[in-house]
């Protein structure tokens, strides 16, 4: 069970970011018993000693931390994942798994279905990237674990596991793979979100896709054919299309920082920041697991030994700091982190610092080092420093 702390605490005190007006305030945010904000009370101060105080942040796509892989389907793991998230700000995430065999899925889904959910528990989900996908673009996606489309087996997991504690959410699914419509509509009248990714679609199939429910595209530029000016493809449907969620990886590595700009110029509402993250967040340069790759890993990146680029060690609170070096506005930021994947994921309560939404809250200093997480009111990890 996810370990809290300090259960008597019911305000906090800091420059509190306002989701009505986008702004740090010096306030003393208040909660009732059940984690809800019920007052936002301003100060009269003008210090800048004050900690920065912001809403707690959600990744619809992270793999692993602390030396541990989601496909380990393990509570242990899955635990310690949790712990190390909470330690850069993240209040909610999605367990994402890689292209695997049925078997390994099927046992990822068993260990959703038994984990021991908490009010306080920062994992609210899975994220199945794969295994429907275009192998020429598979990215870091195992070869030999790409699978044509068969509804049934989609079909039967989701039926066995569909009151899982931890519940598939989300699926990244290529939509020029055969029958991906069909599964693509499927998904969505059980409630599962469906991401495009991992493509060579073209401008049709990824059209055709989002006539039948496909409301996302998994790590926008990344494992996808590119955008060009006479065949537009999955990308530039992404970034036209307001139906359309966009992840971005903000790094640095996987999407240059002026490409960023551009896709905040033309689609700001729509973009969800992610990390991609795997297991070696938090861990010295090595060899670590993705799903069951051995990959490399520097002080910067993921590799397989292709080259290939494998997930992130990129944190939220990186990313913050990435994105406010390069000239974005903290609105932007917060809109991206918090506010659309709360609306993507129709978690209502969630996303905003504003009376009647959770205490899910993030304390950082001046450098936007996380200090402390609280989620529903509770510290799931404590202030330090």
């Amino acid at each position: 069970m996810f370990r809290s702390h300090n259960s008597q605490q019911r305000s906090i005190t800091g420059r509190v970011y306002l989701s009505t007006t986008g702004n740090l305030v010096p306030a003393q945010i208040h909660w009732d018993h059940h984690g809800r904000i019920e007052q936002i009370q301003r100060l009269d101060t003008r210090t800048k000693d004050l900690p920065i105080i912001l809403p707690g942040f959600i990744d619809e796509h992270v793999h692993g931390a602390n030396g541990h892989d989601v496909m380990e389907a393990s509570w242990e793991s899955w635990q310690a994942i949790s712990e190390a998230l909470a330690r850069h700000g993240v209040t909610s995430f999605l367990a994402t798994t890689i292209t695997a065999p049925w078997d390994d899925l099927e046992r990822v889904m068993a260990c959703a279905n038994e984990f021991p959910q908490h009010p306080h528990h920062n994992l609210i989900g899975l994220h199945f990237e794969g295994p429907y996908i275009d192998p020429a673009y598979k990215g870091a996606q195992p070869q030999e674990a790409i699978r044509p489309i068969a509804i049934q087996e989609v079909q039967s997991i989701v039926d066995r596991f569909q009151s899982a504690t931890v519940p598939l959410r989300l699926m990244t699914i290529s939509p020029n793979v055969p029958l991906s419509g069909e599964v693509i509509s499927w998904l969505r009248q059980q409630g599962i979100h469906v991401n495009l990714g991992h493509s060579g679609a073209n401008r049709e199939q990824t059209l055709q896709a989002i006539a039948h429910g496909a409301d996302g595209i998994t790590h926008l530029f990344n494992a996808m054919k590119g955008l060009h000016h006479r065949d537009p493809g999955m990308v530039g449907v992404g970034l036209i299309t307001d139906e359309l969620w966009i992840e971005l990886i903000t790094d640095g590595i996987h999407i240059h920082p002026d490409i960023v700009r551009l896709v905040f110029h033309v689609a700001s509402s729509r973009i969800i920041l992610v990390t991609d993250g795997m297991s070696a967040i938090d861990c010295p340069p090595g060899k670590y697991h993705l799903g069951q790759w051995l990959v490399n890993v520097d002080e910067e990146a993921v590799r397989l030994d292709d080259g290939t680029l494998a997930g992130s060690i990129l944190t939220p609170d990186q990313s913050i700091r990435n994105l406010l070096q390069w000239g974005f506005s903290l609105r932007e930021i917060v809109h991206g982190w918090c506010e659309a994947p709360a609306i993507r994921l129709g978690l209502r309560g969630y996303g905003r610092i504003e009376k009647g939404y959770y205490a899910d809250l993030v304390q950082l200093n001046q450098d936007y080092q996380v200090m402390g997480t609280l989620k529903h009111g509770q510290w799931i990890s404590p202030p330090h420093g």
